[in-house]
């Protein structure tokens, strides 16, 4: 796990803090191998403030992406289901890896960014294959 904290300046609605109140955090669990069917936690924090960043690298489409946000349920999708609606959401993706010649590498990326929470936030990925997956990139950016 790489995890890294930097001074940052958070806008929450009309709320803006000062950097000495807040800062930008990194969760890389890159390399996780989750178990068919089970779940791994990315993220759980409490207190104010916002995901820039979420960012699967898989080399299936195999997963499911849980976001809760001040113990409510926001966002609860397979990669199909986020594929679907990527391209209406400056917010989402959901697309094959190409290389630099434009081949396809075998790996799935799935982003989410820009979710704001008061109280807390809980992400979550699910294994929905039928054997283990090891995700290359489970990276988290947070302002807290």
């Amino acid at each position: 796990m790489i995890t890294g904290t930097v001074p940052a300046k958070i806008t929450i609605g009309e709320l803006t803090v000062t950097p000495a109140a807040y800062t930008t955090r990194f969760i890389d669990l890159g390399g996780s191998i989750v178990a068919a069917g089970d779940w791994l936690t990315i993220l759980d924090e409490s207190g104010a403030g916002r995901l820039e960043e979420f960012h699967v690298r898989s080399p299936n489409t195999d997963f499911r992406i849980s976001i809760d946000v001040d113990g409510v349920s926001a966002f609860d999708m397979t990669y199909g289901e986020i594929r679907e609606i990527e391209q209406h959401s400056p917010e989402i993706s959901a697309f094959a890896e190409l290389d630099e010649d434009g081949n396809l590498t075998g790996h799935y990326i799935a982003s989410l960014r820009d979710i704001p929470y008061r109280e807390s936030i809980r992400v979550r990925v699910q294994n929905t294959g039928g054997t283990p997956t090891t995700f290359s990139q489970l990276f988290a950016k947070y302002i807290t």
